[in-house]
């Protein structure tokens, strides 16, 4: 892969982690009462799990983020977590980080018309 190739791919990582761990820093914040960078030992076990899959992703450079993803990586425990998770931060993220929300919009929306056209 050359490496102009590979700068997107390591973007994505980093635009799908900075994501995540917004939104399970806005769950823990709101649900276990931790304060600022802190999470809980249970959310950042599951952010630490998290960021190891998604460092060894085989398919990033084709899928838009690890909810749209035919392969499923996480372990079927940790995959409702983080869905849960992210159904109670996903509309407070607007409110507490607008730029990735929208991010997070706009590469869903470009993926479905893709997917059309």
């Amino acid at each position: 892969m050359g490496g102009a190739v590979m700068d997107k791919i390591q973007h994505k990582r980093e635009q799908e982690l900075a994501t995540v761990t917004e939104m399970i820093g806005i769950f823990c914040h709101d649900v276990h009462k931790t304060a600022g960078d802190q999470l809980c030992h249970e959310c950042q076990d599951l952010l630490d799990y998290v960021k190891k899959r998604v460092e060894v992703c085989p398919r990033m450079g084709e899928k838009t983020f690890c909810s749209a993803c035919n392969t499923h990586c996480f372990a079927p425990n940790r995959r409702e977590r983080i869905r849960m998770i992210m159904r109670y931060s996903g509309p407070k993220m607007m409110l507490r980080s607008p730029l990735l929300a929208i991010k997070h919009k706009l590469t869903e929306w470009f993926a479905i018309k893709q997917k059309i056209l």
